[in-house]
């Protein structure tokens, strides 16, 4: 697999004294699904904003294929151009993201911002609405969107512009049962497709529907651990070290004791289903 990302020693402060991220390393390659999972606060959100180029990190190093970027790489067209078109950001509010007047606008925005002509662009969106179950939505305003459907108009228009990696930040975050299951098949079918596809979240049941490579933050601000899906879910003093999981008081028979609360359940498989 081909490298896409990689950082070296990255670091990131808020106001000059406020760590959000310190000393990450990680690499992420070409077709991987790679989950970053930590508490709230731990970063989570801060490294997928340096990785989609929108903020640059206080120190250390992010290369691109190859092609090492900062704040002066954006300014020169060809790396502008080349990243944009490559690298799409679902945020987890929605609403951050739609800021045109319908879903039809919002989907065919980006297409026309790579210089792709309107016939094109609307070719796409027409595709993508299709693909996603939203074309009844095409003139509707996106304030009148329901949450769920708010969650696919942002994911269509990003697909729009055929992105080879989503960044996508608490994907299931707020959605009803019906539109999360959408959701993950969904990014199953992209990355089969061959997309690179990184989020964060704090969803370990997410986390185990992926099967994916997983990078842990601590509360420290930095990588704690790095495995497989499986290796990480299945240690316990790893979950309860870095908050991802807790003990909580339970009361059986008048008797108060505490068990483990991880908020998800594995889900395996008969031998002959491996």
């Amino acid at each position: 697999m081909s490298l896409l990302f990689e950082l070296k020693n990255i670091g990131y402060q808020y106001l000059k004294n406020q760590v959000a991220l310190t000393d990450i390393n990680l690499t992420v390659n070409e077709g991987e699904i790679v989950a970053i999972i930590g508490s709230n606060g731990s970063g989570k959100s801060t490294l997928l904003n340096i990785l989609c180029g929108l903020v640059y990190p206080s120190e250390g190093a992010i290369s691109y294929k190859g092609e090492e970027f900062n704040e002066k790489s954006f300014k020169t067209g060809r790396f502008n151009q080349k990243f944009r078109s490559s690298v799409a950001y679902i945020f987890q509010n929605s609403d951050a993201q739609l800021f045109c007047p319908t879903v039809f606008d919002e989907l065919i925005f980006g297409p026309l911002q790579l210089g792709i002509s309107k016939e094109s662009a609307s070719q796409r969106a027409n595709e993508v609405m299709q693909m996603l179950n939203i074309t009844e939505l095409s003139d509707r305003p996106v304030y009148m969107l329901s949450g769920g459907e708010k969650k696919r108009v942002a994911i269509g228009a990003v697909l729009t512009s055929n992105p080879e990696v989503l960044i996508i930040d608490e994907p299931v975050s707020g959605l009803d049962p019906k539109t999360r299951s959408f959701l993950i098949e969904l990014l199953f079918t992209l990355n089969q497709a061959g997309k690179t596809i990184i989020l964060a979240t704090h969803h370990l049941e997410l986390v185990n529907h992926f099967q994916s490579r997983v990078v842990v933050l601590s509360e420290k601000h930095t990588i704690e651990k790095t495995g497989n899906s499986n290796e990480i879910l299945s240690d316990t003093d790893l979950l309860l070290r870095t908050n991802l999981i807790g003990e909580y008081p339970h009361r059986h028979d008048g008797t108060i004791h505490k068990h483990l609360s991880t908020g998800f359940l594995f889900h395996n498989h008969p031998d002959n289903h491996k």
